[in-house]
């Protein structure tokens, strides 16, 4: 007991202590930072794999989670600056081997990591992902989603919502691991997706980009990029604009613009590198279908009014910092302000669509955080073999919630009065280490994360909305709440490789996970779903283990089992629900928001890499043309619960993904990728109202140079115009979301 208060207090003042003026500590930090980089030197996150690589790790960015020279890009190095990943599972997506993802298709851009769902949004608002079932991917909520190893969400414990996609085109690869991720990061036992963006230039001289791309949808996407480097000092910038009216007959317009300065100073031993990232969406929302008007229509509309606006301003300073040749420091200190404004018309029903005089209310979310990730690796044992990594964590949040009804269908500032006043704050801290024990053939890995996190939900007004026509706020809706949770855990892990020979390898880990609760667990805003008063928080606990061998040069093959129980899971029963204390009752459509039980999913990952022809494959040809397939099959259920014996929302018991790809010597890329997705339930009871039926999809991008640094681009998106929904939703509102009908896009590009 005095042992866990002690470490208690010790996460408490270090969460504390990152609240007060973030802004200032980044300016601190960029100050006290310089005098030692002078002394000091680049090569943050570069501990190689193999001291051949050396050379080559140089050459990459230091804001990177991984960073390996050899030719096997997409699979993990055992360390990676302050990050160990030998007995972690895990998967990267090489971008730079694809023709340039555009419009943000992530069902393109993570087609090479086995078991990752795409609940595709149709007006791409958001990432919709989730892993192995665990758990609904509206938002990404069970999956903690990075940029550069920097948290790119609102809150990444109380509020992971993923709103923020960056430019896929300067995306250079995109790291995922698995189960293991939460000693890493901490929580989301739905692992962890970096978002690892092209830069920074270490050569002197200036290089620029520049592409615009058309497309169906009245789609219009302009981007431009800029590096210089004088070896020393390098800067770097790029901005995105891109408008469409989006697939549906009204209301699926999309307006973003994205942008990102970043300067790197790079010493002989150490990099600091300060960001500026901000991005603004503007979106219409045009509502779910009930399954009868998606059959008839997948174009048609049900919420003709509905909005919604996102925002993120949020600067970053970064510190890679070699000691000695056996010490390495790194350091991120990280601001965001993001905004969720909406607007949705009251009264609406699930799938149908919304009465034109309904009024819209307006809902504004702000998330200010703020967090520190300090990090020390010290390598020891004969030849520095094996290596220690011990670090603190610091994270605070501020994100009040207004609610406020608007007197007509057009009134977007709320003027018919306040509906809701809610505070919410939350503070988290951290103290975790893990140690690499180098036996020649064998490595042995364990570690442990102690979190101690502290959230508090305050209401000061809840009225009732009233009319839904018109009018003020009506009555209370009861007593105010007033939720604070205290959360203390000790996550831990163990993991194993085998080098059995070169060429062939062994992977095991079992680890435990966390799920926090989220700010809006216990409040809803939406009609129709109902939700518990109190929730408990998930905890998951991951065993798996794969072989990974290559039995010939062209040939590479992963194999792994896996087994997840996550108890306690919040998600949602679908109507028709009669009343129960302390539920109302539920109708078609809507939904109870409470904690559905525990759930055992278990199953395979396959994974494959066949070059049919060079550099290893069949002859000596400079280009290369590559067939990549990876398959899930995953057997997932409730154990106990409310939703015991049922399926988990999103877990098809299937999910295959292949790619056939050409990757010329001479910059030319082209990419033929099939999606298959297995059946998938929609709700936690299984309700056939949610029922979303399996579909296939084929996507075809090439990319073509046409010499002076001219580079022309074409895509066909669902090729065979596949009719299907991949995400449901309930309440007034939801209902299916079709996924893009057949969709094309040109571009012409320019790089020098």
């Amino acid at each position: 007991m005095l042992l866990n208060n002690a470490w208690g207090t010790s996460l408490h003042l270090l969460a504390a202590a990152a609240r007060p003026s973030l802004l200032a500590a980044v300016s601190a930090l960029s100050v006290v930072a310089a005098p030692a980089v002078r002394a000091a030197a680049p090569d943050a996150d570069s501990a190689p794999a193999e001291v051949a690589d050396e050379a080559a790790l140089r050459e990459s960015s230091a804001s990177t989670i991984i960073v390996t020279g050899r030719r096997d890009q997409d699979r993990l190095p055992d360390m990676s600056g302050t990050l160990i990943f030998a007995g972690k599972l895990g998967d990267v997506a090489l971008l730079t081997d694809r023709p340039p993802v555009a419009t943000r298709n992530l069902r393109v851009a993570l087609a090479d990591i086995p078991g990752i769902l795409v609940s595709e949004v149709s007006n791409g608002s958001w990432a919709s992902l989730s892993y192995r079932g665990l758990g609904e991917p509206h938002e990404s909520w069970n999956v903690l989603t990075l940029q550069d190893a920097i948290p790119a969400v609102p809150d990444m414990y109380s509020y992971p919502a993923a709103y923020f996609i960056p430019p896929l085109e300067l995306v250079e690869r995109v790291e995922f691991i698995r189960g293991a991720a939460g000693l890493l990061y901490g929580p989301q036992p739905g692992g962890a997706l970096n978002y690892v963006m092209k830069g920074p230039r270490r050569e002197v001289g200036v290089e620029g980009q520049a592409r615009l791309t058309v497309g169906s949808f009245d789609t219009v996407q302009g981007l431009g990029s800029l590096a210089w480097s004088n070896g020393r000092l390098a800067l770097d910038g790029f901005v995105q604009k891109g408008v469409s009216d989006g697939p549906r007959q009204a209301n699926s317009d999309s307006d973003q613009l994205t942008t990102r300065v970043r300067g790197h100073l790079m010493r002989d031993e150490a990099t600091v590198t300060v960001a500026l990232d901000t991005y603004e969406g503007r979106f219409g929302e045009p509502g779910g279908l009930s399954r009868a008007r998606f059959e008839a229509d997948r174009r048609n509309v049900s919420t003709p009014r509905d909005r919604i606006r996102l925002s993120r301003l949020a600067p970053s300073v970064s510190v890679d910092w070699q000691l000695d040749d056996a010490t390495l420091l790194t350091s991120r200190l990280f601001y965001s302000r993001f905004e969720r404004e909406s607007w949705r018309q009251a009264g609406g029903s699930f799938g149908q669509p919304t009465p034109a005089a309904n009024v819209l209310v307006r809902q504004l979310q702000l998330f200010e955080t703020a967090g520190l990730d300090l990090r020390l690796r010290r390598d020891f044992g004969a030849g520095g073999r094996h290596s220690l990594t011990v670090g603190l964590f610091g994270h605070t949040s501020d994100a009040p919630v207004r609610v406020d009804k608007g007197a007509s269908n057009s009134d977007f500032a709320g003027t018919a009065g306040a509906v809701s006043r809610v505070n919410r704050s939350g503070d988290a801290a951290a103290l975790f280490g893990e140690v690499k024990l180098d036996f020649g053939d064998v490595q042995l890995v364990p570690g442990v994360r102690l979190e101690r996190l502290r959230q508090r939900v305050t209401e000061s007004l809840d009225l009732g909305l009233g009319s839904v026509t018109g009018g003020p706020p009506g009555a209370p809706n009861g007593g105010l709440g007033n939720r604070r949770n205290v959360e203390q855990i000790a996550l831990w892990g163990v993991g194993v490789t085998w080098d059995a020979t070169d060429e062939l390898r062994f992977v095991a880990n079992a680890s435990r996970g966390f799920k926090p609760l989220l700010y809006n667990d216990g409040v809803t805003f939406q009609a129709g779903v109902d939700a518990a008063g109190t929730f408990e928080a998930s905890y998951a606990f991951t065993v798996e283990a794969a072989v990974q061998a290559r039995p010939a040069p062209p040939l590479r093959l992963d194999a792994g089992l896996f087994r997840v129980t996550l108890d306690d899971q919040v998600g949602f029963l679908a109507g028709p629900l009669p009343a129960a204390p302390p539920f109302g009752a539920v109708g078609t459509g809507g939904a109870r928001r409470q904690n559905v039980g525990s759930m055992r999913n278990q199953g395979i990952d396959l994974a494959m890499r066949l070059d049919l022809l060079g550099p290893d494959g069949i002859g000596q040809a400079e280009d290369v043309l590559r067939v990549t397939a990876n398959l899930q099959l995953l057997d997932a259920t409730f154990t106990s619960g409310p939703a015991e014996g049922f399926t988990p929302q999103y877990a098809p018991a299937h999910l295959l993904r292949a790619t056939l790809s050409h990757i010329g010597h001479n910059g030319s890329r082209a990419a033929l990728t099939f999606t298959s997705v297995g059946d998938q339930e929609g709700s936690d009871n299984n309700s056939p109202d949610f029922f979303l039926p399996g579909y296939e999809v084929l996507d075809a991008q090439v990319e073509w140079p046409l010499g002076a640094g001219f580079l022309v681009g074409a895509g066909i998106n669902n090729l065979l115009d596949e009719r299907y929904a991949s995400r449901v939703r309930p309440g007034g509102g939801g209902g299916f979301d079709p996924g893009l009908p057949r969709n094309v896009f040109l571009s012409l590009g320019w790089k020098g």
